[in-house]
């Protein structure tokens, strides 16, 4: 995939998108375009072998040299093994590709890389289900969307999932990208969807809240009725041990952006499921299995 030799430089003040931005970097637009990327797409950036990070270019502005991105320090923090040092200038490598294109999953885990799986017959728009942070990013999630599609199997669910890994931990930090951020562009099997337009789509996620919380832009009488009825499926499953609520627009996760990857493949009728890592660890399965059951019934 295309590449450029790069400058890390620090994000000026007047870089609003940036500040207190892990994720976010700054490039030149001519640069970008010699690579087949834009603004709002995603890229990597390497800073040497053991070092390397996803990022969401959240603005373009001409630098001189044009090879010059900009990030505030929390990015530049995703570059560094040791917190306590993280230099305001340092040479990397721009990198167009986003997820590894030949690994399998077991040579991710093992080489700390970052893939993308599909499942897919290539016509089914009933119900596409994505795990947008599995692997080691947010335990199970991407076991909870296959999950759903083995279930649903008979009539041909599609499953959209990426998986990353880093040695001795850090998944996250590495290879997290906000999922209202996610650019169909940078994500190949993704586009490959992108347009379908599924009836419905559910996301499975994990944070660290002390419960499971369901969100996203599904609204109105139906969208309300289907959010408790997953609420209730998730109860009965997991026997009222974790709370289980139905969000709020006061709830940071809501997961009800527009932008969210989930609501723009089902044309705002996503839901996103938020799990905390007690939920995962323990119920992962019995929690997909009765999404699986709700939607069984609906497509």
């Amino acid at each position: 995939m295309p590449t450029y030799d790069t400058n890390v430089q620090r994000a000026f003040s007047s870089q609003d998108t940036l500040l207190d931005e892990r994720e976010h970097c700054s490039a030149d637009p001519e640069q970008l375009a010699a690579i087949g990327r834009a603004q709002g797409h995603q890229v990597r950036v390497r800073r040497d072998k053991n070092e390397y990070a996803l990022y969401t270019v959240s603005e373009t502005r001409a630098e001189t040299p044009d090879t010059i991105i900009r990030m505030a320090r929390v990015g530049r923090a995703r570059l560094t093994s040791d917190a306590s040092e993280i230099p305001e200038e340092f040479a990397a490598i721009v990198d167009s590709q986003v997820p590894h294109p030949t690994c399998r999953d077991d040579e991710a885990e093992d080489s700390s890389e970052f893939v993308e799986r599909l499942t897919d017959d290539g016509t089914h728009t009933g119900l596409v289900a994505i795990a947008p942070h599995g692997g080691a990013i947010e335990e199970w999630t991407d076991r909870q969307a296959e999950c759903v599609a083995t279930q649903l199997a008979a009539k041909g669910v599609s499953c959209w999932r990426c998986k990353g890994w880093r040695e001795g931990g850090g998944a996250l930090e590495r290879w997290h990208i906000k999922s209202q951020e996610i650019n169909p562009a940078s994500f190949p099997l993704l586009d490959s969807i992108f347009d379908r337009g599924f009836t419905y789509a559910v996301a499975f996620h994990g944070f660290s809240e002390d419960r499971i919380l369901i969100g996203g832009a599904a609204s109105g009488a139906a969208g309300d009725a289907l959010k408790q009825e997953i609420q209730k499926a998730i109860q009965s499953a997991i026997g009222g041990d974790i709370d289980v609520d139905i969000a709020t627009a006061a709830d940071i996760f809501n997961g009800d952006d527009p932008n969210n990857i989930v609501n723009r493949l089902a044309n705002g009728n996503g839901i996103q499921i938020e799990q905390s890592a007690v939920a995962r660890d323990n119920y992962w399965q019995k929690i997909a299995e009765a999404v699986a059951r709700v939607y069984d019934d609906r497509i």
